[in-house]
């Protein structure tokens, strides 16, 4: 019996294996595969929720040292002056990137009221610092390329004078 049939003019012959070409990809996949697996499941790799519990406990460490700072004193006493060139900057920086979203009187508007006592993130300067440059889900955009870290600073001063 011959190993070629013909339907609808088309030749057909039945392979005894695959090309040689699929079998070494399918080796190569195989291999990497394995290779893959192993090196994230042995290298320490950690997942995404591994990784956020990772950041809360590096920010509220933050959150602590803040906290000590400001309960010393040495934020406000010993640089009075300095805190008070922040809050000028910071109102001046507040005019050019807030307003739009916040209103000048930073009652709200698309933004949220920045005079309530609690805000929805937090009202810490490093929750509101972490809020400037890095934004927040549902319209709060990122700061980070267009502010340094001292205008950040400025911002998180004056925000925290307002009532």
């Amino acid at each position: 019996m011959s190993e070629q049939h013909e339907y609808d003019g088309i030749k057909y012959r039945e392979e005894k294996s695959s090309p040689g070409v699929f079998r070494i990809l399918f080796a190569v996949l195989a291999v990497w595969g394995v290779v893959f697996m192993g090196y994230y499941l042995f290298s320490g790799w950690s997942s995404q929720s591994e990784a956020d519990a990772v950041k809360k406990a590096r920010d509220s460490q933050k959150q602590v040292a803040h906290k000590a700072v400001e309960a010393t004193g040495a934020g406000t006493a010993s640089s009075g002056h300095a805190v008070e060139a922040y809050v000028a900057v910071g109102k001046q920086l507040f005019a050019t990137h807030c307003v739009s979203c916040h209103g000048e009187s930073a009652k709200g508007g698309v933004g949220p009221d920045l005079t309530a006592s609690h805000y929805k993130y937090g009202k810490s300067r490093l929750d509101i610092t972490k809020t400037i440059t890095e934004g927040r889900p549902g319209g709060m955009p990122s700061f980070s390329s267009q502010t340094n870290h001292e205008q950040v600073e400025s911002l998180v001063e004056f925000i925290l004078t307002l009532k």
